[in-house]
């Protein structure tokens, strides 16, 4: 049986910082999505970054990561 791909579709995934979040971001990439990726941060205010998610989905070979850390 082949693997579900996602080659040429653009997903966005919310609360990329961790957890489901990040995993389904790794997942989709990992089968060729482009991955649109946000998280406010961590605490209840917003604070706190880290684009660990960006270079753990790069790694996932996912040529194209977009990022709207730090936007609002």
């Amino acid at each position: 049986m082949s693997e579900l791909r996602f080659d040429n579709q653009t997903v966005v995934v919310t609360g990329a910082g961790g957890g489901l979040g990040k995993a389904y971001a790794l997942f989709f990439a990992s089968r060729g999505a482009n991955v649109v990726v946000n998280d406010l941060g961590g605490s209840h205010k917003g604070e706190g970054k880290s684009g660990k998610v960006c270079s753990d989905i790069s790694k996932a070979n996912q040529p194209k990561l977009t990022s709207t850390q730090g936007r609002r």
